[in-house]
Parts: C-alpha cells; sequence; structure tokens
C-alpha cells in the first residue's frame, strides 16, 4: 500500500490533535500550573508543527509555513524538558531563555535557506536541536524526584527512542542528501509521521499517569532521601517505626504516651474549585504550622492523605490537651495569614497510653477517628479517643 505525504500527516495532524486535546482539558480542568501545563504546551506546538506541515503539503504558505512548523517543533521537546524540570521543582529562568532562543533561530534558519535550498532548508540545525532537546528531556526524568516513578522510566525510553530516531535520521540526511533513495524510504517524511504518532500516544499516556500521581500530599515523600520529607516531617513508614520504639520503650516504665492526630479536611474540594497551587499552599503551611507548634522533643509525621501525626509524653492528660490545643491554635493562626485566603476544616484528636494501650497501632486508630469527629463537631476541635474507636475501626 502506497501512502502519500498529505494523507500521512493529515493522519498525524488528528492524532496529535486528539491526544493534545485530551491533555489540554484535563490540565484547564484540574487547573494545573506545575508541569502539567509546560508539558500542554508542548503537546499544542506539536499541533501546530503537524498543522503547519499540512498547509505546505497542500501547497498553502511556502517558506513560511515550513519555518513555523520547524519552530513549532523544535519547541515541542523544548517544553516537555521544561516540564520535566518543573516537576523535579528545578528552576526554569536560564532552560526557558534557551528553548526560546533557539525556537527563534530555527525560525530564522528556515525562513532564510528554504527559498534558496528547497523545503530541506535549515532542516540540520532543527535536527539537531530536536536531538538536544529530547536528551535533556530524557536526562531529567531520571533525575530524583521523578526518577524515583516508575513511569518515569517508560518516559525517559520514550525521550531517548525519538533522540535516537532523529539522531540517525540526521546522520543519514547529511550522508545520502535529501532526495537519496535509502533516506527518502526509510526516514523521509511519511515515516517520520509514523514514528511522531507513535511517540506522541505512549507520551500522552505516560505524562497523565504522572501528573495524576504528584499530588500536593505525595510531592513530599519524592523529595525524600532519608525518610524524612523536605519540610522536616518524617514519612509515613520513618514515622511507624519511631512510634513503635517509643511506646516500646516507655511501656517498660509505665510512662505516659500521647499521639495527636491533626486531620484537615476539605482539600480535594479546594483543589477542584481553587486549583492545585492555592492548595499547594495551605499543604505547606498547615504541615509547617504542626511541626512549629508540636513540642520539642516530640515526633512529627505523616498518618494519611492530609493527616498528620505527633507523639511525645506527656506528664498528664491535660498536659497532653494543652499540646494538642497550641497545635491547633497554631495551625489557625498560620493559615488564617495566609496568602490564598482559604481556610480548610481543622480537627485534632488524642490518644494516651493509660486509655488504648501501648499499641501503636491502637493509638493511631483512636487518635484519628477522634481527629475526624473533631473536625465535623462544632463543640471541641480537640477530641479524646478511646477504646471505642479502636474497637470501631478493627475488622
Amino acid at each position: 500500500m502506497e501512502l502519500d505525504l498529505l494523507s500521512v500527516t493529515v493522519m498525524t495532524a488528528l492524532v496529535a490533535l486528539v491526544a493534545s486535546g485530551l491533555f489540554v482539558v484535563e490540565t484547564l480542568r484540574r487547573r494545573d500550573t506545575g508541569a502539567g501545563r509546560l508539558w500542554a504546551v508542548g503537546y499544542l506546538c506539536g499541533t501546530a508543527t503537524t498543522f503547519a506541515y499540512i498547509s505546505w503539503a497542500a501547497g498553502i504558505g511556502g517558506a513560511v509555513a515550513i519555518a513555523i512548523g520547524n519552530a513549532a517543533f523544535t519547541l515541542t521537546p523544548g517544553f516537555i524538558w521544561l516540564g520535566n524540570r518543573r516537576f523535579n521543582d528545578r528552576r526554569l529562568t536560564w532552560p526557558s531563555l534557551v528553548v526560546g532562543a533557539l525556537g527563534a533561530v530555527t525560525l530564522i534558519t528556515a525562513l532564510i535557506f528554504v527559498p534558496t535550498h528547497g523545503a530541506w532548508g535549515g532542516w540540520e540545525f532543527m535536527a539537531a536541536t530536536i536531538v538536544v532537546f529530547f536528551v535533556l528531556g530524557a536526562w531529567e526524568a531520571l533525575r530524583r524526584p521523578m526518577g524515583r516513578i516508575g513511569n518515569a522510566r517508560l518516559f525517559t525510553g520514550v525521550l531517548l527512542a525519538g533522540a535516537a530516531y532523529y539522531f540517525v535520521r540526521l546522520v543519514v540526511f547529511l550522508v545520502d542528501g535529501a532526495e537519496g533513495d535509502f533516506f527518502n524510504r526509510w526516514f523521509g517524511s511519511i515515516s517520520a509521521n509514523i514514528a511522531t504518532v507513535v511517540l506522541t500516544m505512549v507520551a500522552v499516556v505516560v505524562t497523565s499517569i504522572l501528573r495524576t500521581a504528584k499530588s500536593a500530599t505525595q510531592r513530599y515523600e519524592w523529595l525524600s532521601e532519608n525518610g524524612v520529607a523536605a519540610d522536616g516531617i518524617m514519612l509515613a513508614r520513618t514515622y511507624r517505626d519511631a512510634l513503635n520504639d517509643l511506646t516500646e520503650r516507655a511501656s517498660w516504665r509505665r510512662e505516659l504516651v500521647s499521639v495527636i492526630v491533626v486531620h484537615v479536611d476539605g482539600l480535594e474540594e479546594m483543589t477542584a474549585a481553587f486549583g492545585s497551587d492555592a492548595v499547594d499552599d495551605l499543604t505547606a503551611t498547615w504541615r509547617g504550622a504542626v511541626r512549629r507548634y508540636a513540642p520539642a522533643a516530640a515526633l512529627v509525621g505523616e498518618d494519611e492523605d492530609a493527616t498528620l501525626s505527633v507523639c511525645g509524653l506527656a506528664s498528664t492528660a491535660a498536659d497532653a490537651r494543652r499540646q494538642a490545643a497550641a497545635i491547633y491554635r497554631g495551625c489557625i493562626d498560620e493559615l488564617a495569614g495566609g496568602l490564598t485566603g482559604l481556610l480548610p476544616v481543622v480537627g485534632v484528636g488524642v490518644a494516651l497510653t493509660e486509655t488504648v494501650g501501648y499499641d501503636p497501632k491502637h493509638l493511631l486508630l483512636s487518635a484519628r477517628s477522634a481527629a475526624v469527629r473533631a473536625s465535623s463537631s462544632l463543640e471541641s476541635s480537640v477530641l479524646f479517643g478511646g477504646v471505642d474507636e479502636v474497637r470501631a475501626a478493627l475488622p
């Protein structure tokens, strides 16, 4: 079956339009202002590339259509690279300048050389730039914290495959020429469009999964190397190990241990209404407040999504309540003074070893249930948990 260039280009444009359109719509729905937005811009640049080449293949636009297509094609892996850097919370100033400069040079090069050298004029510079951006994007996807995610490795493979294809295509072009039989048969415009369709489909799926995986609460774990998150709060697994050790040693001396759980309600609804940036600020604020207002000798760690736990020794039940109240007031003060103007519901639950026992699982279950009740209570925002909560939570 013979494929003509215009038909294959139209097919590529349709695939790019549908895939990119779905990604962009999901980006807008999520109010994503992070890596997803930069990836969406990259996919839009890819869509613009295919439509520019359709215009040229249909005899419309001439050198201008090719120049726009080449520049947009260069920006596609460039914005993918920028998105990967944003995912890893790295600076974008100088990379953005590099992407913009090389895109502008690609546009100018095509405008200069296409009228004199034909449709392939300036293509060598474009191909070399694409290879560089694909390699940079793949390298960034391997770096932590993004590199710790399994799907990021698949994304690295996609970007390296794109870099390898265009590197080999560039070498064959320089050796065989644009009119060479080998180049046109294996690396011509038709084969490039087919490769673009495959890479686009896989890339859109992978980036969609990566964007979904990176929530405001999970991001802190990815930034960790030693069991403590970037903001100084223990990860859940580290906290559980420390809690097990503390309760075991306290049981030998029959010392009173309190577990305070701080639960924040309504973050998912706020994400849908105000976007991920506002909720990211809220999450950073209340996490920092819990750590700041907890007793200096207490353990502060993650329990569940939107839930933190504080564990330490208390002289009496009244002392434990005082500690919990100080944490609650600190969270409210910090959240009320934030720039977002949003104030989620905060509930604090307390469990004591004198009522629940020294089993760390029972302590967490009791305090967690009390915190959930406190977040919906009109009478008190700090409640004690007891054995009843443990029995109700256990299967």
